[in-house]
């Protein structure tokens, strides 16, 4: 029985997918408002970074309101898109784990970025998000809530869940000069097609590398999955609720733990 059919997180196909999970999703109209609030209570000028920006979808936002906005993305099909679309942000080449903006952020976004990276790892590199806060600066990071049904679907499959609240616990006893505040939102993913629904279903399952799984789903399983759980054949829809959780991280404007030069 063939195995799971995957998207490689380059090609056009994994594009198209994300494309159609923000056509079928309610998040960013929940998502914008909330962000615009905290930013225009912001003093100004103030600084902003995306740090993996995509396409900037959300970058967009910052931008409307922040100069200079920072957006980092690793990808240089994604760069090529971001300095055409956006021309005034200053697009930097890097991950989280490598870029440097060269000064001092006071609003920083990270949305759906750590399913791309070890989830061990999340700790240290949120810290070293951190160090480039200025006094005063925020990092918010966004990521589906653990008990999202995309979750519940990886773990039917023998992956584990997403946990960043589980997996940045540690932090509050690292960062002890930091204020670290956890907010939930809901949202929906609503589909009229049954193409859109796998497609959409697919591409978080790729959130997980096939060797997450403790057995390689097969294709029909995921298939049947989608089907049965996913798509209502007789209302002609499918879809699925899932919440959001945003956990902001706040440097007070006395703390040393944010540094007059960023750490390489």
């Amino acid at each position: 029985m063939p195995l799971f059919r995957r998207f490689k997180w380059d090609s056009a196909e994994y594009s198209e997918a994300f494309s159609c999970l923000l056509r079928c999703s309610s998040e960013r109209s929940i998502l914008i408002p909330y962000l615009r609030e905290q930013i225009l209570q912001l003093a100004k000028p103030a600084v902003a970074a995306d740090w993996g920006a995509g396409t900037g979808n959300l970058t967009d936002l910052l931008n409307q309101h922040c100069s200079p906005t920072f957006a980092i993305e690793p990808s240089p099909a994604m760069r090529h898109i971001l300095k055409q679309r956006l021309p005034r942000v200053r697009v930097l080449a890097g991950d989280i784990a490598t870029a440097c903006p060269p000064i001092q952020v006071d609003y920083a976004l990270l949305a759906h970025v750590l399913y791309h990276l070890p989830d061990e790892q999340w700790p240290a590199l949120v810290r070293r998000l951190v160090k480039f806060q200025a006094p005063g600066g925020k990092l918010v990071i966004i990521m589906k809530g653990k008990d999202s049904g995309c979750n519940l679907m990886l773990e039917r499959f023998g992956a584990a869940r997403f946990d960043l609240l589980g997996q940045l616990g540690p932090l509050s006893k690292q960062l002890t000069n930091v204020d670290i505040q956890t907010e939930h939102l809901q949202a929906t993913i609503t589909t009229k097609n049954y193409q859109d629904t796998e497609t959409i279903a697919r591409f978080m399952m790729c959130d997980r590398g096939i060797d997450e799984f403790a057995t390689p789903p097969k294709e029909a399983d995921f298939v049947d999955y989608v089907k049965t759980e996913l798509w209502n054949s007789s209302k002609t829809r499918g879809g699925w609720d899932y919440g959001l959780t945003v956990c902001s991280i706040h440097t007070p404007r006395d703390s040393v733990e944010a540094r007059s030069e960023p750490l390489p």
